[in-house]
């Protein structure tokens, strides 16, 4: 099959990614766009920094020489008492500013109260409280009342009062009260002179006002509030200019100090066809929005000319500072006055903030930003996305980022250029933000789809290429062996599929030596072999090595693997050179189970061989002894009973049996002695041989160790030689005794053991059920590489410190193998050693335990659901509960158990808890009780009770039987389960 690349239409795909670059532009643009007109809070907050930064840089206006401060500060306190001061020095004070020729004297303050120490006030209050009368007859009629004091100063100056709007729904203090002075206004809809019809909208509407005593406010012309609001976020941009007030406007303590300045009674207010206005007063135009706030450019309060109080009233200020100026009274002290925080300077004074403002008024330095301004942003973003589409569509990365870098740093110049000239407060965060998003998120866009057009170009370059290395990876898949490739350096660069049957996360593997995958014991093996670079005859083949690789086996347990590995080198060229080397390829195959399999055999023809060994020595034996120990007793008997022979004839008697026994050790070791198969429990076993004169004899070599036995009351019967078991747990109790030198405690336990699946131990052992009789001591253990051959006939480390024939080990061997058992050795050097040996248990029961033991108090007829992946346990269970009358139904998985009880009912289910190659008893018992809620179940196990055995209780299922189980047992169990709830 062939491609024509060629042929391929760039000119359509590159039509096809202009388009659709500037349609994706578009749309983000106009989701932003439409984002920023909404001005969530979040885009306000960035929005204010954006305008914050272009105010900070811009060009500030010369300080006017129209403004003084005066400041009751510290230094005044200190010297003329704290505030507040008596309303005649207040007078005093301000008569001394309207002296100088000042034309607008506001106060920054509020005279709310009366003057408590003036005479009229404290001797009302003190003669009430002492309960006499003061004479104040003879203090002069004239400073009776220092409030009146103040009030006549005020009457004949150019002076402003300051008031707060209140917008709290319980304010009800009204205008008249307070006698404030509202605006006269002449309003204009545009600046052609037409006069409006429709009254002005848009301001702040106040509730209530905190005003001065009607003594004050009557006393003079103007007044205004001195309301002042920061943003959301803190920072104080925009003040107030008017206030809507019981239908009227109201002017700010600046506006109001401005008109006494200009000695103007009333204010133009002009609305502009871009959506601010302008408020006029004697020729000076204020830009204002249309809820009439003014944003102030803040310059610092250092910029500011200010005088002290104290300096006033001491005379110490020449009246030439005050000439023809607005003067602002308020208080710096701490603790009198009330702060803001402004993006200009860190914090503001009350006082000091309507300096500021009237400093930018009389300055001219006007700030415009009306909410149109927003739409002209949204109109200059969305034409330079499409100008920096259009890049993108062109040019390459770098020219367009160049482009955008110029866009947005021309947006930031610009608005910064227009804001220093004409005082118009254009924001750059839109337009910048548009730029960066559309650079970036449609260069990976343009990016992405030419990696596309370039990986269909090469998908139809490399199509057979393709094919060829579809085949090749079925090839490797299929393969069970592991397919590796090394670099020159020796760390992996490849592994085939089938190492994940190893391990779980195979890509950790990559780029790591491949020595460290060798167990430490074979790294010399391994060491010239694995990295191989030879080719040919002379690479390596089939070397036997043990890997760092999971084996899991049994109960999960994890051991090193055998694994058989060829190598070779491979290179650039056929030709084999040093400089071309590029690394190493070969196959690893697992031969662990072929190696375990070669261990069995050997170890079976070993025992094999040494049994047909010790049947030839025992039949030669045999004859040889038949007058040894024959030949005594008749000696004996022809003896009388004093003669002095008779006790060197015994020791040679005794000999002859100790002889005959080892004669009968040998036998068993080839296994050709008798088989006798007679049922037994092997608790009687144990109980004859501990209660016996041998195992009375053995405890006097050994006083120090303490025998501790743990036989189960339940325990199965299995089929044997009473005597051969006998002798097998003779044994394992004196290797153990002998095993502990300095005393111990020796454990001897017996139990039911079921498996539900094989174990892979020290043998390998099926599943089942077996009766396990277990020996462990605290003994001096068994090293790692003696474990394997302790089993072998005269094998033994210890010194004896009684005669033995070097055979017991082997006897235990031989003796279990007879009745088809295994056996687990588990040791750990200076820990000790436990012996189980696993015997296959039988239901049968013996004549002597055939009496009924209350079988009527576990009768019943219910109906019972046996789940069990075992043919016959299913069978055994089934017997069982038939036996006791119950109605019995079976099924070998828990899928067969979901879909009988949609269709059935059961009145209890006996529930296997581990059936491997399906659900399990958890999630089999999870799905019933969606069917049936509150279904009865009890649980069964080979292994013992678990974590998920009690999770599965908590859900519902009543007790837990461990296999292998008696009638009695289930019999309780399921009767009492029924009985339950």
């Amino acid at each position: 099959m062939a491609y024509n690349i060629k042929g391929y239409d760039s000119n359509n795909r590159s039509i096809g990614l202009s388009r659709t670059i500037l349609i994706t532009g578009l749309v983000l643009s106009l989701f932003f766009i439409a984002a920023y007109l909404i001005q969530p809070r979040f885009i306000r907050f960035i929005n204010n920094r954006s305008t914050d930064t272009i105010m900070a840089f811009s060009k500030k206006a010369s300080a006017s020489d129209a403004l003084l401060i005066v400041d009751i500060d510290e230094k005044s306190l200190k010297k003329y008492g704290q505030w507040p001061w008596p309303r005649y020095r207040l007078s005093q004070l301000l008569q001394k500013i309207a002296e100088t020729g000042a034309l607008s004297i506001a106060l920054d303050m509020i005279l709310a109260e009366p003057d408590g120490t003036s005479p009229i006030n404290w001797q009302s209050s003190t003669g009430s409280e002492l309960g006499y009368q003061i004479n104040t007859s003879k203090i002069p009629a004239g400073i009776f009342n220092y409030d009146r004091i103040l009030a006549d100063t005020l009457s004949k100056g150019p002076y402003v009062l300051g008031y707060e709007f209140l917008f709290k729904n319980s304010a009800n203090t009204t205008g008249t009260e307070c006698g404030l002075h509202p605006l006269k206004i002449v309003r204009m809809n545009s600046p052609d002179g037409k006069e409006g019809e429709k009254p002005l909208t848009g301001f702040f509407n106040a509730n209530g006002v905190a005003c001065n005593l009607g003594l004050f406010s009557n006393a003079v012309k103007y007044s205004g509030f001195l309301n002042a609001t920061p943003d959301s976020d803190g920072i104080l941009r925009r003040v107030p200019l008017l206030i809507r007030f019981e239908n009227r406007l109201f002017p700010s303590l600046a506006l109001a100090s401005l008109m006494q300045w200009k000695n103007s009674d009333r204010i133009n207010i002009i609305q502009n066809k871009g959506g601010f206005l302008n408020i006029i007063v004697g020729g000076i135009s204020i830009p204002v929005d249309r809820q009439a706030n003014m944003i102030v450019i803040f310059s610092g309060t250092g910029s500011l000319p200010r005088v002290s109080a104290g300096d006033i009233l001491s005379g110490t200020v020449l009246p030439e500072k005050f000439k023809d100026k607005i003067v602002l009274v308020g208080s710096s002290a701490s603790g009198l006055d009330q702060t803001y925080q402004t993006h200009g300077s860190p914090v503001y004074s009350h006082m000091d903030l309507h300096a500021q403002i009237l400093e930018n008024i009389i300055a001219r330095q006007s700030v415009v930003r009306p909410r149109e301004f927003l739409l002209w942003e949204a109109f200059l973003g969305l034409i330079l996305a499409v100008l920096i589409c259009l890049t993108i569509v062109r040019m390459g990365i770098l020219t367009s980022a160049a482009a955008a870098c110029a866009a947005i740093a021309g947006v930031w110049i610009g608005t910064g250029l227009i804001f220093r000239e004409y005082g118009c407060l254009f924001s750059p965060l839109l337009p910048a933000v548009l730029v960066i998003l559309n650079y970036a998120i449609l260069t990976i866009i343009k990016e992405w789809k030419k990696q596309q057009f370039a990986r269909k170009m090469t998908e139809n370059a490399l199509y057979l290429l393709k094919s060829s290395e579809k085949e090749l990876n079925s090839i490797i898949k299929a393969v069970p062996d592991i397919i590796f490739r090394l670099d020159s350096e020796g760390k992996i660069t490849f592994l085939s599929p089938s190492i994940s049957r190893y391990v779980n996360s195979p890509e950790k593997l990559i780029g790591q030596p491949i020595f460290n995958l060798v167990a430490p014991n074979d790294l010399n093996k391994g060491k010239y072999r694995l990295n191989e670079k030879r080719t040919g005859k002379r690479a390596t083949y089939g070397l036997e090595i043990r890997l760092l690789l999971p084996h899991k086996e049994g109960m999960n347990n994890e051991v090193i693997g055998y694994f058989s590995v060829s190598a070779e080198g491979i290179y650039q060229n056929a030709t084999p050179c040093a400089a071309e080397f590029i690394g190493t390829q070969g196959i690893i195959r697992d031969i662990t189970e072929q190696k375990k399999l070669e261990e069995r055999l050997l170890h079976a023809k070993k025992m094999e061989t040494i049994g047909n060994l010790a049947a030839g020595v025992a039949h030669d034996l045999n004859n040889i002894l038949a007058g040894l120990v024959t030949y005594p007793d008749l000696l004996l008997l022809e003896l009388p009973e004093d003669s002095p022979m008779r006790h060197k004839i015994a020791i040679i008697q005794k000999s002859g049996q100790r002889a005959a026994a080892i004669v009968q050790d040998l036998l068993t070791l080839a296994r050709r002695g008798v088989k006798v198969s007679e049922l037994i429990s092997i608790n009687d076993v144990i109980f004859e041989y501990i209660t016996s004169p041998e195992y009375s004899a053995a405890k006097q070599f050994h006083p120090d160790v303490i025998l501790e036995t743990d036989l189960a009351p339940d325990l199965m019967n299995i089929k044997g030689s009473r005597i051969h078991l006998s002798k097998a747990i003779m044994n394992m109790l004196n290797n153990a005794a002998e095993a502990m030198p300095a005393g111990g405690y020796l454990r001897l336990s017996s139990y039911n053991r079921y498996l539900d699946t094989s174990l892979d131990l020290y043998e390998k052992i099926p599943a089942g059920e077996y009766v396990c009789v277990s020996v462990a001591d605290e003994g001096v253990g068994i090293a790692g590489e003696d474990l394997e051959k302790i089993f072998e006939p005269f094998y033994s480390k210890k010194t004896m410190r009684r005669s033995g024939s070097g055979l017991g080990m082997t006897v235990i061997w031989a003796t279990i193998k007879d009745y088809d058992g295994y056996i687990d050795v588990q040791s750990t050097e200076g820990v000790g050693t436990k012996i189980v040996m696993y015997l296959p248990a039988t239901r049968e029961s013996r004549e002597t335990d055939s009496r009924r033991i209350g079988l009527e108090e576990y009768l019943g007829t219910d109906r019972v659901l046996i789940v069990d992946d075992m043919p016959e346990q299913l069978h055994i269970a089934s017997n069982m509960l038939a036996k006791l009358g119950y109605n019995v139904n079976t099924v070998k998985s828990g899928e067969e158990a979901v879909e009988y009880m949609k269709t059935n009912k059961a009145d209890l289910i006996v529930l296997d808890m581990i059936m491997p190659g399906g659900m399990d008893g958890m999630e089999t018992y999870k799905r019933i009780i969606e069917i049936h809620p509150g279904q009865k179940a009890i649980i069964t196990s080979g292994f013992s009770e678990s974590d998920r055995v009690r999770a599965l209780q908590e859900l519902g299922a009543g007790s837990y039987i461990q296999k292998p189980y008696t009638l009695e047992k289930i019999g309780v169990a399921v009767r009492k389960e029924l009985d339950s709830r």
